[in-house]
């Protein structure tokens, strides 16, 4: 049985688009669009957990919190509660009036989800009675702690629907160990696992913490920069290329490691969608430079 999530946000676009998300990861979902619906709601069918926004007509989101935190029947629910980025006081007061947690807007899909799970992970072993969160969907690399290629093709069409609605830039960048195979045969794939393991670590540095990276295959990951165009994304892409150079696989890897990093940026490059945005930016991996690097390489130790 699934979790059933309650969400409640003002504005009927990231209203739909939290909704949708939600049921993605394989919850149950009701909405409210402001704070009296949100008690009518949760009155008519406990849920499992309350995302609410603070910012609700009516009541706002305080408010509600208030109120389900004094009913007898509802103080267990937990609440996410959304604030404004950099609402440090918003937050402190969510904490204290009994939130379990809170999110920030503007959303970030990654961010959502791993709170929605850890809260219902918490509350279901808290709980026997509550069913817990669906765990048939992974979201995290057990490897690398990147995001999973499930997360990526979410959030895409979450980030890409955001861009277009509120004009905004996105832009996507690849990361490709091109020699990825040639490193497991030559070591042994448990060995050759490091090398992901460190890739995805400096990417890591290399990055915002509103930005998302996600293994999006074996030898490849992607990040996503949300509000980044095309100049703010060539500097990120300069910062891990310096970072992903031959510098930081100087612990004995043989072969060494040979990263190709390609990117592209919404409005400047037009895609139908997130996906068609990532196939660009997948196909934009210099894969003959990636090719000319190993020959080089080849000729050295032949020297």
């Amino acid at each position: 049985m699934s979790s059933l999530v309650l969400v409640a946000e003002s504005d009927p676009f990231n209203l739909g688009l939290l909704s949708e998300l939600c049921s993605t990861l394989g919850y149950d979902v009701v909405t409210a669009g402001d704070g009296g619906s949100v008690l009518d709601a949760a009155a008519r069918q406990r849920p499992n957990l309350i995302l609410m926004d603070v910012s609700l007509p009516e009541l706002d989101g305080f408010q509600v919190l208030r109120i389900l935190k004094a009913d007898q029947n509802l103080a267990g629910v937990p609440v996410l509660l959304v604030t404004a980025e950099g609402d440090e006081e918003a937050r402190r007061r969510a904490v204290e009036m009994g939130a379990e947690d809170y999110v920030t807007k503007p959303y970030r899909t990654f961010e959502i989800q791993q709170r929605l799970r850890n809260v219902l992970r918490f509350q279901a072993a808290q709980t026997a009675s509550e069913p817990g969160v669906r765990d048939t969907l992974d979201i995290v690399d057990p490897l690398t702690g990147a995001g999973t290629t499930s997360q990526l093709h979410i959030s895409l069409d979450y980030e890409f629907t955001r861009a277009v609605r509120y004009e905004h830039p996105l832009s996507c960048v690849v990361v490709r160990c091109g020699n990825y195979g040639a490193i497991a045969a030559a070591i042994g794939g448990g060995d050759a696992q490091r090398v992901l393991v460190e890739l995805a670590t400096a990417l890591r540095g290399g990055i915002r913490g509103v930005d998302h990276l996600f293994r999006s295959a074996p030898n490849e990951f992607t990040i996503l920069l949300p509000e980044t165009d095309s100049r703010g994304c060539r500097i990120v892409v300069d910062r891990l290329e310096s970072m992903t150079g031959p510098a930081l696989f100087e612990d004995g890897a043989e072969p060494l490691p040979v990263v190709g990093i390609g990117s592209v940026s919404y409005p400047k490059r037009k895609a139908a969608d997130g996906e068609a945005l990532w196939r660009l930016a997948v196909a934009s991996v210099r894969v003959t430079e990636l090719a000319d690097i190993q020959l080089k390489q080849g000729k050295s130790q032949a020297g």
